[in-house]
């Protein structure tokens, strides 16, 4: 730490790229700044209270940088470089590419293909589709409504393939159809995947008069099948009305980041976007859309997000080199898509709930709570939980809970006092300091400001939540009716409504357990250790009972002792 924190001191103040590194040369986190030595300071700061930076630290023996002439170069630098060395704790999309786009290829006879890169093949992209396996059946439509050629490349035949009987060619391989009629095929399938019909679709009507003039009412019936498609498209357009054709939508919440595609003014595709890190501090937002990119996913005109960027200017100049066009920023989404998330997904919109925190309470709203709850079974298995919310979500690597040693019989009190006794006791440690919330009322709030002054946790805050009434009490003497809170309701209950369940778990499991051992103790031959096996393996009796004796024996269990086993337990 030391050798850290004299690099970090000697660092200069231009801009440029740091790069942690670990021992054997690793790469732990890379960034970028206006000021080396301003953002690594900050990151020295922010460790005392988030645990990402803390681990970056801790993994790191060594800081590197390299000075560019501008803060643009450096944003490009950092982005080819998490590219090249994907750091452990920069911002990675589980994904391992881009997502599929379909291509209809700049050939003589177009045909309908699958990319994952922009631009890797040479044609007109659509896309991307959301979930991926919905760019396969979209392909097959395409074949099956327009006839696009299924061979690539474009063979010379004397007969027609299979696909072709299958209707999902129109042959031009064997002169089946004129370049002209092939080429209105292509045309319509674009209109098709693109959402602007309008055009072709009267084409299309002249098309299927003029094949019943010549009686090929197969054919007509072909284009009577796309013009349906077609129309049906044009009515999921109006109904929801958006006010852009194309736009990628980046709604953030917390760590959660929903992904909304807009092609041809309607929704196309929609995920929740999964992270093998979640980023730290403010550069998240910026990380998530250039990792997103960066992977060759499509560039549209226009990248909506509900959160500002830190690094706008750098990302839109990256993002229109990348595009070779224009690419605008916004911060409005519209009311229809707004709307649509409040229907479909279960997301916190953090700007309105850090403002509605520091409105109530008077400071900024942390990025980590931790929840307790108590939970007894008539004085019996009494155990505490603490569960713990970061950044928007909850973190259940995170959760912690304890088996209550020092309290005999029914004191909720006293054994409030020993998990957070033994809780807080590691906040003292390591130097942080999350809000703590108590399931409870005036009473478990006494108890964990009992606690924090005993250890001297001046900075610790602590508030208790009661259930029926749904008020919370806080340590300078506030009590707040959440039901005025919209926000503040959603969060805190969702955190005492999971520490209570994680709580009953626990009780629940070494209620299970003992009575589990107590069931075993009366089989001949089954000891402490087979018990903890079969208990470890099996967890419940009926678990027991359904397997057989075949797998008992693969746990070491022998065929006489399995067979006591499903005798006693069968009996």
């Amino acid at each position: 730490m030391e050798k850290l924190l004299e690099l970090i001191n000697k660092a200069p103040e231009k801009p440029g790229v740091y790069l942690f590194r670990s021992e054997d040369g690793g790469y732990v986190y890379i960034g970028k700044a206006k000021n080396l030595k301003n953002r690594l300071k900050g990151h020295l700061q922010a460790r005392k209270i988030d645990p990402k930076e803390r681990k970056i630290f801790e993994e790191s023996s060594n800081i590197e940088w390299i000075i560019t002439k501008s803060d643009y170069e450096a944003f490009v630098l950092e982005n080819e470089l998490i590219k090249q060395y994907r750091p452990r704790y920069n911002v990675r999309l589980k994904s391992g590419s881009g997502y599929p786009m379909l291509v209809i290829t700049d050939d003589e006879y177009p045909t309908v293909l699958i990319s994952r890169k922009y631009g890797e093949i040479k044609g007109e992209y659509f896309g991307p589709f959301l979930p991926a396996r919905t760019a396969r059946a979209m392909k097959d439509l395409i074949h099956k409504l327009f006839k696009l050629r299924t061979c690539d490349p474009l063979p010379k035949r004397n007969i027609v393939c299979f696909d072709y009987h299958l209707g999902l060619c129109s042959a031009p391989c064997v002169g089946k159809i004129s370049q002209k009629e092939y080429g209105l095929d292509a045309e319509a399938a674009k209109a098709f995947l693109s959402g602007n019909v309008k055009n072709v679709i009267y084409q299309l009507y002249d098309r299927i008069e003029e094949y019943k003039k010549k009686m090929l009412f197969e054919k007509a019936a072909v284009v009577r099948d796309q013009i349906t498609a077609m129309e049906n498209l044009i009515q999921k357009q109006e109904v929801m009305g958006l006010p852009f054709e194309e736009a990628d939508i980046f709604y953030f919440a917390g760590n959660s980041v929903l992904l909304i595609v807009v092609r041809g003014f309607r929704i196309v595709g929609k995920n929740l976007l999964q992270f093998k890190q979640t980023g730290i501090g403010s550069s998240f937002n910026d990380e998530v859309i250039t990792e997103y990119y960066s992977r060759g996913n499509y560039i549209p005109e226009l990248v909506v997000t509900n959160l500002q960027l830190s690094e706008e200017e750098n990302i839109s100049r990256w993002l229109e080199t990348k595009k070779g066009s224009t690419v605008e920023i916004s911060y409005d989404i519209p009311p229809e898509i707004k709307n649509f998330i409040d229907r479909n997904f279960h997301l916190t919109d953090t700007t309105v709930l850090k403002a509605q925190f520091k409105e109530v309470f008077g400071f900024e709203l942390p990025e980590r709570i931790e929840g307790f709850d108590i939970s007894t079974l008539q004085g019996q298995y009494t155990v505490g939980s603490c569960v713990v919310w970061q950044n928007g979500n909850m973190d259940k690597k995170e959760y912690r809970r304890f088996r209550v040693k020092t309290v005999k019989g029914v004191d909720d009190y006293a054994a409030l006092r020993e998990v957070l006794y033994r809780r807080f006791r590691r906040y003292k440690e390591e130097g942080i300091f999350p809000l703590v919330l108590i399931d409870g009322g005036k009473g478990q709030l006494t108890q964990g400001i009992t606690v924090k002054d005993a250890l001297g946790l001046d900075g610790l805050r602590v508030f208790s939540i009661a259930k029926r009434e749904e008020t919370v009490y806080t340590d300078d003497g506030k009590e707040i009716n959440l039901y005025q809170y919209r926000e503040l309701l959603k969060l805190f209950t969702k955190i005492r409504d999971e520490a209570h369940r994680f709580a009953l778990l626990y009780n629940r499991k070494l209620r299970e357990k003992d009575a589990l051992r107590e069931i075993l103790d009366n089989i001949e031959g089954v000891g402490k250790k087979r018990k903890e096996i079969l208990y470890r393996t099996y967890k419940t009796v009926d678990r027991i009972m359904e397997a057989p004796v075949e797998e008992l024996k693969k746990l070491g269990i022998p065929e006489k002792v399995a067979q006591n086993i499903k005798k006693y337990l069968s009996g």
